[in-house]
């Protein structure tokens, strides 16, 4: 791999890694106030 190639690849393995973790952080979110939600109609 070219050194511009090396770079392409990490930019391209760190903007995936952002949108896993925006995305994991979504779910967690989710299930919080589900949770929550259930717990106050109890």
């Amino acid at each position: 791999m070219t050194p511009e190639e090396l770079a392409a690849f990490e930019r391209r393995r760190r903007s995936r890694n952002w949108a896993i973790l925006i995305a994991l952080l979504g779910l967690v979110a989710l299930f919080y106030f589900i949770a929550m939600a259930r717990m106050a109609q109890s």
